[in-house]
């Protein structure tokens, strides 16, 4: 009973503090949008830019303070920018080069660190899409939190590998190789390297309703064999398979509502184990509420032995800092709430909450987030 009544007075919190934001942030008019939907990035290929050559500019400056005060996680805070200029050359109407520099800095660090950007994107079919250099990576691959943390956006926004995108309208597929760290001969430490699949089939889909299933897949390798490094082999997968049922409402503060329903699977493959848990599951169920500016996540997760290495670790089932720090059952109640405007032409404001209520150690902890977007492309020449 007294679990209940937390869970009852939690819950009612979340409804009074989602409510007065939605009353004073959203506007009339709106329109269906997916969650973190402006940070993706356009990469489509048109007729009309053929033989044009572009400047293009994407930077994002952010503050991230994580307030964490339980065992596996410590709180931090972020403070820095991306910013990644690109000329785009399109040869034709199915090709796309892209080179440049991503400048990732944090403020009151001096170091920067600067990765070259380019990649070749060819348009095989007008459904499938493959690149081979930097791929479109981070939150563009659209999988769940327990699977990929949202802060890699903010400090690994540059994959490197092969990609294939397929964009139907009863099947959508991104294929990715993300190659994070190379060796060579002798080297004293692993290669890594992570392999996606995530996917969406229609069952059904009109105007007004949706129900597709997620289809979500990871497999992370750190290994080698041309390295000298005593660090066993280590291979572990992920997975996500769910339903999702989508409908528009068009009423004056939303006007589309998403639910949602995953069950999630870990395995440790490595020849040698060295996890402190060799499998384990997990269940996350989301309630999602949209409109142009602003959106809310309601989620629930009960998740047993669960390891996702590129995964929020609030809702794994060990500490990654702390080697004694495992709790085999965890079941937490989180909430996203994002708010958004454009206040330019492709300049973008957003604020973000994330919150997270342990259920069995009654612990509450958040984050909030301050992000300024902006993406310009410019036209270099004329046909």
């Amino acid at each position: 009973m007294h679990w209940g009544n937390n869970l009852m007075i939690l819950l009612r919190k979340y409804l009074h503090i989602s409510s007065i934001l939605v009353l004073i942030l959203i506007p009339k008019n709106n329109i269906a949008q997916t969650f973190d939907k402006h940070l993706f990035s356009n990469i489509q290929i048109t007729e009309s830019d053929s033989s044009k050559l572009f400047f293009e500019v994407e930077s994002n400056t952010f503050i991230r303070n994580n307030e964490f005060f339980g065992d596996i996680v410590k709180g931090y805070t972020l403070l820095g920018f991306n910013l990644k200029p690109m000329l785009l050359y399109y040869p034709n109407s199915k090709i796309k080069l892209t080179t440049g520099i991503n400048v990732l800095f944090y403020y009151s660090i001096d170091t920067l660190n600067v990765p070259l950007v380019f990649s070749f994107q060819y348009k095989i079919t007008p459904k499938l899409d493959f690149i081979l250099g930097t791929i479109n990576g981070t939150v563009n691959h659209k999988l769940i939190d327990p699977l990929f943390d949202f802060e890699r956006y903010l400090y690994n926004q540059v994959e490197n590998g092969v990609q294939f995108l397929w964009n139907g309208n009863k099947f959508t597929a991104d294929l990715w190789l993300d190659w994070e760290f190379q060796i060579f001969q002798d080297d004293p430490f692993q290669e890594k390297f992570n392999v996606g699949l995530s996917s969406l089939f229609n069952i059904m889909k009109n105007e007004k309703y949706s129900l597709s299933v997620p289809f979500q897949n990871l497999f992370r390798h750190e290994g080698g064999q041309i390295n000298d490094c005593k660090k066993p082999m280590a291979t572990i997968y992920n997975n996500a398979i769910g339903l999702s049922f989508r409908r528009k409402i068009n009423t004056k503060l939303f006007n589309s509502i998403r639910i949602s329903s995953y069950w999630l699977n870990y395995f440790d493959l490595s020849p040698t184990k060295q996890q402190k848990f060799d499998s384990g599951n997990g269940y996350y169920g989301m309630l999602e509420v949209f409109n142009k500016s602003f959106d809310i996540l309601f989620g629930y997760w009960y998740g047993h032995n669960w390891i996702a290495p590129i995964g929020n670790p609030m809702f794994e089932s060990c500490s990654r800092t702390n080697f004694f720090v495992k709790k085999p059952y965890r079941a937490t109640i989180s909430n996203k709430i994002s708010y958004k405007k454009e206040v330019s032409k492709g300049i973008y404001l957003g604020l973000r909450f994330d919150s997270y209520f342990d259920l069995y150690e009654k612990d509450y902890e958040y984050s909030w987030s301050f992000l300024v977007n902006f993406d310009g492309k410019f036209l270099l020449n004329r046909r």
